[in-house]
């Protein structure tokens, strides 16, 4: 509220000036306060059309099994109760080496929207990852498969041995 006190003129404008400027600042705060309450609103509110949560229950794993060994090899596979599988063995190359490696292969399948199988062969090794099947494009598979028969492994421009320590 503007306060206008008779008198010296100056004391008048202060007054005036100071009473403005509180005002002013209450205004701000509620002004911010109901902008703040307004950001969390929106921010918590869901999105038009986005799904806030699935409706397709979990798949139950009717088998699985693994096996992990002391030199690092392993197995393991899984089968859900909607068919899907997955089958992976690992074997140490070149053990007790500096350039020792995990050879990698397995397979996985699962259904696709239109209920078609989808089988996917692979395959990792010190010279890369080789899919093969199902939703992989041939193209892919061809390239990372010549890729993987190259007698040395391409170099790692950002990958460093870590050194030994005695």
């Amino acid at each position: 509220m503007n306060a206008r006190i008779f008198g010296d003129s100056s004391a008048a404008e202060a007054q005036t000036v100071e009473s403005s400027g509180t005002n002013s600042n209450s205004m701000l705060k509620i002004l911010l306060s109901i902008f703040g309450l307004c950001l969390v609103g929106a921010l918590a509110a869901p999105a038009d059309g986005v799904q806030t949560s699935t409706k397709v229950p979990p798949v139950a794993i009717v088998d699985s099994g693994q096996e992990k060994h002391e030199d690092g090899s392993y197995h393991f596979f899984y089968q859900g109760e909607d068919g899907t599988h997955r089958d992976e063995t690992a074997v140490v190359q070149n053990a007790g080496t500096d350039d020792a490696f995990l050879e990698v292969s397995g397979t996985y399948s699962y259904f696709d929207a239109d209920g078609k199988e989808v089988v996917v062969n692979y395959k990792a090794d010190n010279h890369g990852f080789v899919p093969e099947g199902g939703n992989i494009l041939p193209q892919i598979s061809l390239a990372a498969k010549l890729a993987s028969e190259q007698k040395q492994p391409l170099p790692d421009a950002d990958f460093k041995k870590t050194p030994k320590y005695e």
